[in-house]
């Protein structure tokens, strides 16, 4: 028994030197609200309880390790949780970020599973962050942001997020320039190119003015020796802060590889308006002009939709606010976007909820 206590007392000296030569962090957002949608379908609006509208609610644990030299060892595990029912989302254990990786004055490296390039471009260049509206989605859900691509036959990136990657991160110091690159590895046995993924952001923001540029490529997995179809969007966008409002524009075109080869153009123009430290309200206008063709025996093409969206924020403190917003969608009759139920229904979204972080 003496024996048990000293091994067990030796382990914890061990155990605290190894700890006090690095730091974790265990933190998390937990965010909840009301959804009242209409997608035409003919059963009529959903009422429900949703996890994660302004925010994906998660569980996170990251930490660093100083290993001398300006060289630093990290990683981050981030899981999705569903508060609304307790489940997991993603479908996978660390499903929003599981990364390793190394940083210093050559900027950071990390390797494992992300959000793609461009899903962070909009993150923040969208007044909604990417959330509030469209299921919490924000812009995202309008826009081509990757994740698409398959690997071995399985969707393994999925929801604007990328496996099998390394990302490139260049260091703080370039005088308001910054970069992001992403390859993701296909893992297709003799071919590099199924199942392959490509993203890159290019960033300058100063003195208020914020401009980007970012480009995202996804190869489907060629099936039985088939084409692999390869998707890719190139976006740009623009804001300026004034201080008593941010405006924002963003522009899109998607295309890629397939019989009907998808031909899109996305507009969007937005702004942020903070009232006080406590209040703000965000605003966007969305139009998606869709050229892509029905079928090869005709010159018809998919239509146009168009989106209004207005938000509003009340910030109780630096953890916890309130959050409400509404989206309108209209689109011509063979367009079917942002979960419409059938081919050119209007989609009308009213959402309300409370989101805190720790």
């Amino acid at each position: 028994m003496k024996k048990s206590f000293l091994a067990l007392a030796l382990m914890s000296a061990f155990s605290g030197a190894a700890f006090a030569q690095s730091s974790v962090t265990i933190y998390g957002i937990v965010d909840a609200g009301f959804q009242s949608l209409d997608n035409g379908t003919v059963a009529g609006r959903f009422n429900k309880l949703q996890s994660g509208q302004e925010n994906g609610s998660r569980l996170g644990f990251k930490g660093t390790e100083d290993l001398g030299g300006g060289l630093k060892a990290n990683f981050v595990l981030e899981m999705g949780l569903n508060v609304d029912d307790g489940s997991s989302a993603q479908g996978r254990t660390f499903g929003r970020r599981s990364t390793v990786g190394l940083s210093g004055d050559f900027g950071t490296v990390d390797l494992g599973r992300d959000k793609t390039p461009t899903f962070k471009f909009f993150d923040n260049y969208d007044p909604f962050a990417s959330g509030y509206i469209n299921s919490g989605n924000g812009l995202s859900n309008l826009y081509f942001i990757g994740g698409t691509a398959t690997v071995a036959g399985a969707n393994a990136n999925s929801g604007g997020r990328a496996s099998n990657a390394i990302y490139y991160y260049t260091p703080g110091n370039l005088n308001g320039f910054s970069a992001v690159g992403q390859y993701g590895f296909g893992e297709a046995a003799g071919d590099n190119s199924a199942g392959r993924s490509l993203g890159l952001n290019l960033r300058y923001a100063a003195n208020g003015l914020d401009i980007g540029y970012s480009f995202v490529k996804d190869n489907g997995q060629a099936l039985a020796g088939g084409p692999i179809n390869a998707r890719k969007g190139n976006t740009l966008a623009a804001s300026y802060d004034f201080g008593i409002a941010k405006p924002v524009v963003i522009y899109q075109k998607v295309s890629d590889d397939a019989a009907l080869a998808v031909d899109q153009k996305i507009y969007t123009v937005g702004v942020t308006v903070p009232f006080d430290a406590t209040n703000k309200v965000l605003a966007t206008y969305s139009n998606i002009k869709d050229s892509t063709r029905l079928s090869a025996a005709t010159t018809a093409t998919v239509g146009d939709a168009k989106q209004f969206a207005i938000g509003y924020q009340y910030t109780f403190s630096k953890r916890t606010d309130l959050y409400a917003a509404f989206a309108s969608t209209s689109q011509d009759a063979n367009s079917q976007k942002v979960g419409a139920a059938v081919k050119g229904a209007d989609v009308k979204e009213l959402t309300f909820g409370v989101r805190h972080q720790f």
